[in-house]
């Protein structure tokens, strides 16, 4: 029981890793490249697709998974350290099942606003604020039941050039699950002039990673390993012939490689390649009681990131 305790509360801490970077990646995104461009206003596109390749799943079957997603920012830089910005984005998660006798869904929808602000309160101390609006949903459900929130907020302090570090909390609201409350943590670590660890966004997925290790070969070349542990839940359609109105979840472990190469200033592509571990699909009715849920095998995956930044 105790161990089972760990193990859950690990999770919730690696679950505020992934929200606070998912959404601090709208502030690296939006926030202007090292060197940096004239203060006020800028904005950005990141797209990419990423190919999760067919896995088995332990009760029999199979499924791949293509994801889409495209997403739009909006930044204003009053100076280096004080900052808003708001970002919106669509996603596609287009699952493929075959080998069951029915299939559990299809096609995932979601859409996302989100607003994120840093603003110094002298040269050491920061605060941040990020609360955002998303919808999650197989396509053709109602859009009210796809609705979820979240906000953290938090500080953080820096000790020096080289790091910077700081506590935060985070609320995040489920379809038809309890809101999760957890303890987050901001981190920028510059081990050497070229190696840093943190919980910024990388290449590594359109979802943003949990944790990144960041090697700059150059100007040009990037090359990161990350980790985060993901948690997907999602409204069915209420034509859904497994469960109708009822909510889907697919959870894993992604540990992604990626290499990126700057085009030019602001604008980059990525390439990435990985494995998702601890795979578990699950599927709810409408009042939360599990109708089914399955493990599956590690899964690669494969993928394309674009970056524009103006």
């Amino acid at each position: 029981m105790k161990y089972h305790s760990f193990i859950v509360m690990m999770k919730h801490w690696l679950s505020g890793f992934i929200l606070l970077t998912a959404f601090s990646a709208i502030a690296e995104t939006n926030a202007p490249p090292r060197g940096g461009p004239p203060l006020g206003w800028s904005t950005s596109v990141r797209g990419g697709s990423v190919y999760n390749f067919e896995t088995d799943m332990d009760g029999g079957g199979n499924f791949s998974l293509h994801r889409y997603s495209v997403d739009a920012g909006l930044a204003y830089l009053f100076k280096a350290d004080r900052m808003i910005s708001l970002s919106v984005g669509y996603g596609l998660d287009d699952y493929d099942f075959s080998g069951v006798e029915r299939q559990p869904w299809n096609n995932i929808e979601n859409y996302r606003v989100s607003s994120f602000t840093r603003w110094a309160l002298d040269e050491e101390w920061s605060l941040f604020a990020i609360p955002s609006v998303r919808s999650y949903g197989e396509k053709g459900s109602s859009f009210d039941d796809t609705l979820t929130g979240a906000f953290i907020g938090g500080a953080s302090y820096k000790f020096s050039d080289r790091l910077t570090l700081g506590p935060g909390f985070a609320v995040a609201g489920q379809i038809e699950d309890d809101a999760r409350y957890f303890p987050v943590l901001l981190l920028d670590w510059k081990i050497t002039e070229r190696l840093s660890l943190g919980t910024g966004s990388g290449g590594a997925s359109s979802s943003g990673p949990g944790l990144t290790l960041s090697y700059t070969a150059s100007k040009q070349w990037i090359y990161e390993l990350s980790a985060r542990y993901e948690r997907r839940r999602f409204r069915l359609d209420k034509n859904n012939r497994f469960a109708p109105g009822g909510v889907g979840e697919d959870r894993n472990i992604p540990i992604t490689g990626s290499i990126t190469y700057q085009l030019y200033p602001g604008t980059s592509l990525s390439g990435i390649i990985g494995s998702s571990f601890g795979g578990r699909l699950r599927v709810e009715d409408r009042s939360g009681n599990k109708l089914r849920s399955e493990d599956y095998d590690p899964a690669a995956f494969a993928g394309l990131i674009l970056k524009i930044r103006m």
